[in-house]
């Protein structure tokens, strides 16, 4: 007799027909089948992701997920990401993305902490947000070695953190990976920016720390390259990477592109620093 255990190949009808409850069924067999469990069953649902009018067999699901999302969702695990981008990226449009586009910058902040967390803690990292390291009392061992490591040193005057929201670091030895600056918009702010990465490559312990900036850009300072505005230059030059949360068009570049690709590019950088 032959054990072996194949994959679910099953049609609308074996696991509950058109029925709410049915076509829940059959999303988790295509689920299963790629490697995820059911817990993105009900947000693919109520996205309305899968048109059930044209499914026969669970094949038929996986099918168009990988219209929808690319072919790496069969093999690298990546589906998750995936629908938390497009959920991302459906916030930005609308009432509801006008409102929190133009919401204040610690809402912002907290949002995209919200977002990003998860998606680096599963590339090994962790995030802290600059604040934790500057609050008063005892920090861990480890937390105090990221301070040390991103503290600097301005002589006589003191030393200080970097202004940024955002440190990525290696749990293992707390070395600092990137750092990350959140804005709602860039009008007069991204000067500052550029100077902290500045005195990051002044000083040869930290020159390969990565300075990111992720921001909705209300303003549109970012939208174009052709005869670009002073903001657009300052990203291009001066930053490693710039990722704008927006529903509108955006010229993308080597350095300014949208939000969406943003932890592909730091899976790429923690890859190179190993």
């Amino acid at each position: 007799m032959d054990n072996t255990t194949e994959s679910i190949k099953a049609a609308p009808t074996a696991r509950g027909g058109t029925s709410l409850d049915g076509r829940r069924n059959i999303l988790a067999d295509a689920l299963y089948e790629m490697g995820y469990d059911d817990t993105l069953v009900d947000i693919l649902m109520d996205r309305n992701v899968i048109d059930f009018s044209i499914v026969d067999y669970t094949s038929d699901i996986k099918y168009q997920l990988r219209e929808r999302y690319g072919e790496s969702i069969l093999w690298d695990g990546s589906l998750e990401d995936a629908v938390a981008f497009e959920v991302l990226t459906a916030s930005l449009t609308g009432e509801m993305g006008k409102s929190w586009r133009a919401a204040e910058g610690s809402t912002f902040r907290e949002r995209i902490r919200h977002i990003i967390t998860d998606l680096i803690e599963k590339l090994g990292m962790k995030v802290v947000n600059r604040y934790a390291l500057e609050k008063s009392g005892t920090l861990s061992k480890e937390l105090e070695d990221v301070k040390q490591h991103l503290t600097i040193d301005y002589g006589e005057f003191n030393s200080y953190l970097p202004n940024i929201d955002f440190v990525i670091y290696t749990p293992e030895n707390s070395r600092v990976i990137a750092l990350i600056s959140c804005a709602v918009n860039l009008k007069n702010r991204i000067i500052e920016k550029a100077y902290w990465k500045r005195k990051l490559q002044a000083d040869k312990n930290k020159v390969s720390i990565k300075f990111y900036l992720i921001t909705a850009d209300i303003d549109e300072t970012l939208k174009i390259i052709y005869l670009p505005n002073r903001e657009r230059v300052i990203a291009e030059i001066e930053l490693d990477g710039t990722y704008v949360l927006t529903a509108e068009a955006l010229e993308e570049s080597d350095k300014v592109k949208l939000f969406e690709h943003f932890i592909e590019d730091l899976k790429q950088v923690i890859g190179e620093s190993q």
